[in-house]
């Protein structure tokens, strides 16, 4: 499930929420100029980080992330005392367009207005409190952008011819070429689990929390009978955790529960048996047991029933691919865009998909190909060979490289700048 984010990123400066808030509790990890940066800050920053990180697949030791996210900390600090030592001011029209677009880019990951508002409703806000909750962050975004408009991007003159042929030159060996693209309109048909599914789900719920009543070890159940397998093999164990990072349901059981507390929740995955370990500021680390229905043989069938049907209504049938796209595919953000998937690598897509889009022409329709998603009717709208890393093939990709790394530079020559300015206390 989509969480709702509207917490911009500068560059590769991450502005926390509430910049300046502070709790009793709290402790101060740095000063900068008289300005404060507390325990809570420092803790909601490394989560962002643990997100980013995770999300590129890169490991950081716990020490040197601390140290990351201070600095990111600091060197947001310093941005906003120079930003109001050159006066800089933004007005209530510039903050109300920034939360717009930013609201439009998040409503555009949903497949519909009606699933973005529900998204909105289950979080238990709405564009109002949303607007009224980031205004002041919406507020110090522009005004660093500002700053660095000012000081750094409008004297960072964009990249030669020279400058792009003579990266080429000395990187063409590395530049990968531009991968085959297919452009696909697809149906998706999930087979839906039927009541012999569903009850084998309940008994084996069942099973497991008799077990847990009589003092079973959480870990060794987990192993035996939960289903997901990032985390089975752990003994459910999924670590360390900030919020945002969970689908809403779930993270509200694993925050709100106490430490060695078992607790159940449901989402969309399935029924979650959760056994929280430990809790530390805005962190929590838990476990848990997946217990899903898993469609049985008949299920399945039924569903390849249904496709088949489909891919008659859409070949000899004649009928129209979005329209029935539209009417009966599972796959959410497709649908609503009459199955089409755009312009996509196909390097991207399931080992399935890649063979049937292989043996492929421009316009034609595939029977169900079968994947652990399900079954998939394909329509191959384009394909797009692949293409040489050749200088005019790269040279567009290259020069908005070149821009975005001298833009870099010369913010981290601005930032060390700023740095001998300022009195920077670390605690």
């Amino acid at each position: 499930m989509k969480k709702i984010y509207l917490a911009g990123v500068l560059l590769l400066l991450a502005l926390p929420c509430s910049l300046y808030a502070q709790t009793a509790r709290d402790g101060v990890v740095a000063v900068v100029d008289e300005q404060p940066i507390l325990q809570s800050e420092l803790d909601k920053q490394v989560s962002l980080l643990k997100l980013q990180l995770n999300q590129s697949q890169n490991i950081m030791p716990e020490d040197s992330l601390n140290k990351l996210a201070l600095e990111r900390l600091i060197e947001v600090r310093l941005l906003m005392l120079q930003a109001k030592k050159e006066s800089l001011d933004v007005t209530d029209a510039e903050v109300e367009e920034a939360l717009n677009k930013s609201i439009g880019e998040m409503r555009s990951q949903f497949p519909s207005e009606e699933a973005f508002n529900a998204q909105l409703k289950a979080e238990g806000t709405d564009i109002a409190k949303l607007k009224s909750k980031h205004r002041a962050d919406a507020k110090n975004q522009l005004l660093m952008q500002k700053l660095i408009d000012k000081n750094i991007r409008s004297r960072v003159a964009p990249p030669t011819e020279k400058e792009v042929l003579a990266f080429y030159a000395s990187h063409k060996d590395s530049i990968p070429p531009e991968p085959e693209k297919a452009e696909v309109s697809w149906i998706v048909i999930v087979p839906k689990p039927g009541t012999a599914a569903k009850t084998a789900a309940i008994n084996r719920y069942n099973q497991v929390m008799a077990k847990l009543k009589a003092k079973g070890d959480f870990a060794a159940l987990a192993k035996k009978y939960s289903q997901d397998p990032g985390s089975a093999a752990n003994g459910g164990d999924l670590g360390w955790f900030g919020r945002n990072q969970m689908v809403p349901e779930f993270e509200k059981a694993c925050f709100e529960g106490k430490v060695g507390q078992v607790t159940e929740t449901d989402t969309r995955y399935g029924r979650h048996i959760i056994k929280v370990l430990e809790k530390k500021g805005d962190q929590v680390r838990a476990a848990h047991i997946l217990i899903q229905p898993v469609p049985t043989e008949a299920d399945l069938a039924k569903a390849r029933k249904l496709a088949a049907g489909l891919y008659r209504r859409v070949t000899t049938g004649k009928e129209d691919f979005g329209r029935v796209a539209k009417t009966y595919s599972d796959d959410p953000m497709s649908k609503e865009n009459n199955g089409l998937l755009g312009l996509i690598p196909v390097e991207a897509f399931p080992d399935a998909i890649k063979t049937e889009l292989a043996s492929m022409q421009e316009g034609d329709i595939s029977e169900a190909v079968e994947t652990e998603q399900g079954l998939t009717i394909l329509k191959l709208n384009k394909r797009v060979a692949a293409k040489e890393p050749t200088y005019e093939n790269v040279k567009n990709d290259l020069v908005e490289y070149l821009k975005n790394k001298k833009m870099q530079e010369s913010l981290e020559a601005y930032l060390k700048t700023l740095k001998t300015k300022y009195v920077i206390e670390r605690k």
